[in-house]
C-alpha cells in the first residue's frame, strides 16, 4: 500500500510564489486516496500524478479536511485512514487555505441556491474557495462541481 505521504504531493509555501497553476481538493478525493476500496481510488492517483505532472498545487479547505475525516471515522467505520488524514495534517502535508468570512458567506449565498440533497454547503465551499484563487480545476469527483462549470482534475 502507498502511504498517504508519498500519494499526496503537495508543493509547500516556499513554491506557492513560483507555482501558478492551482486546483482545489475536495473531500471525497482524499478520501478516495486513503481508502483502498473506494471506487475512485485509481482515479484519485492518476489525478494527483496528472497534477503532479503538469505542477499543480492543491490547496484543500480546512472544511475539506475535516469533512474527510468526519466521513471516514462515522460514515465508513474507518477510524484508521481517519487518523492517517489527520496525523497528515498535523505534519503539514497538506497546504490549506482556512477559511474566512468571506468565503464562507458566498458559499452560504450559493448553498441556498442549491437543490439536491448531495450538494452540501462544503461543496459550495470548495467552489467559493476556487473562485478565491482564480482557478477552474478541482480535485474531486462529484459532478457538482463540472455543474458549475469547474473543471475536475485529471479530466
Amino acid at each position: 500500500m502507498m502511504s498517504l505521504k508519498t500519494t499526496i504531493i503537495m508543493l509547500g509555501e516556499e513554491k506557492r510564489k513560483v507555482s501558478v497553476k492551482i486546483a482545489i481538493g475536495d473531500a471525497d478525493a482524499l478520501i478516495a486516496l486513503v481508502y483502498e476500496e473506494d471506487s475512485n481510488h485509481t482515479r484519485a492517483k492518476k489525478a494527483v500524478e496528472f497534477l503532479t505532472a503538469q505542477k499543480y498545487e492543491i490547496i484543500y479547505p480546512n472544511t475539506a479536511i475535516l469533512e474527510a475525516i468526519t466521513a471516514l471515522k462515522r460514515a465508513k467505520n474507518l477510524p484508521e485512514k481517519a487518523h492517517l488524514i489527520n496525523r497528515q495534517y498535523q505534519a503539514g502535508t497538506f497546504t490549506v487555505e482556512f477559511i474566512d468570512e468571506l468565503v464562507q458567506r458566498q458559499a452560504s449565498i450559493r448553498f441556498e441556491k442549491t437543490v439536491s440533497k448531495k450538494n452540501t454547503i462544503f461543496d459550495c465551499i470548495v467552489i467559493e474557495t476556487a473562485i478565491k484563487f482564480n482557478t477552474r480545476v478541482i480535485f474531486s469527483f462529484d459532478d457538482f462541481f463540472t455543474k458549475q462549470k469547474f473543471q475536475l482534475a485529471g479530466e
